[in-house]
């Protein structure tokens, strides 16, 4: 249960550590400097140093250019809009090859390619991302539903893979809240691959932590010892000791359900070592 509210709770990203904000400065910074240098190696070890921070960094450019066409759709500055998506294609392809991940690539080709009308569809299933979390804290939970499914209408159909993750994550976590778990392991399951391959390791989590409370909830104890044991090492790498914890206490309860009573003390006595 207490992983389930865990799961369900729609705190700011900034409520579990992001990465240091130093690095979150100087990567962008470094991003665009290996450009006008067109330096593709130097791009490359950057992203593979810094491989939770590609997506947010090559995506600054193509917000940058929506913003600049959204500011003056009629007249906007085709010169500047062209550089940013240069950049960030560019970026993206580089992502991809250094990562083997297409995602980047096809995400930013996609984005670049919008006509005015897929423009507003992809703001429209921001909006309606937004929605659906609004209705899950009020608990309209069909509501939610109806406003995560509009997300993933508007998003899929863009190549948006960022809001396709955002939409089956809403999607999951209104099933989930319904008790429609094994529903909800269907859209989490796919919120937490897409979050996974674009290198999102809070909204992961998040996703693991939905998957876990459903499988506990359904005994699915092989899949869910899978989940837990994923859950516990992101949770370390985003510095959660509370929600380590909660998985740690979980995960000791699938051994035990599997059978697995000398894993089970393990977990418990590393449950223990974090003290009160």
């Amino acid at each position: 249960m207490l992983i389930l509210v865990a799961a369900l709770t729609l705190a700011p990203l900034n409520a579990i550590p992001q990465p240091q904000a130093a690095a979150r400065e100087q990567v962008p910074a470094r991003y665009r400097e290996l450009f006008e240098q067109r330096d593709a190696e130097g791009l490359r070890e950057l992203w593979l140093a810094h491989p939770t921070l590609i997506l947010g960094t090559f995506d600054g450019d193509l917000e940058r250019s929506l913003a600049l066409w959204e500011k003056s759709p009629e007249a906007s500055d085709a010169e500047r809009i062209g550089a940013l998506h240069e950049r960030a294609t560019w970026g993206a392809r580089i992502a991809s090859e250094a990562t083997g991940r297409p995602i980047f690539a096809d995400y930013a080709a996609a984005f670049i390619g919008w006509n005015d009308e897929q423009k507003l569809a992809f703001r429209a299933g921001q909006a309606a991302f937004g929605a659906s979390r609004r209705h899950i804290q009020a608990a309209e939970f069909d509501a939610a539903l109806e406003s995560a499914r509009e997300c993933l209408d508007l998003a899929l159909p863009l190549g948006d893979w960022w809001g396709t993750a955002m939409g089956y994550t809403a999607e999951g976590m209104a099933l989930q809240a319904a008790g429609m778990h094994a529903e909800a392991l269907v859209a989490t399951g796919q919120a937490r691959l897409l979050n996974a391959q674009l290198g999102l390791e809070t909204p992961e989590y998040r996703n693991l932590l939905g998957l876990l409370a459903g499988l506990v909830e359904l005994a699915r104890w092989p899949r869910a010892l899978v989940c837990a044991n994923d859950a516990a090492a992101l949770a370390r790498r985003v510095n959660d000791e509370p929600g380590l914890r909660r998985v740690l206490g979980e995960r000791a309860r699938i051994e035990r359900e599997l059978g697995l009573p000398e894993a089970a003390a393990a977990t418990e006595k590393e449950l223990e070592a974090l003290g009160d």
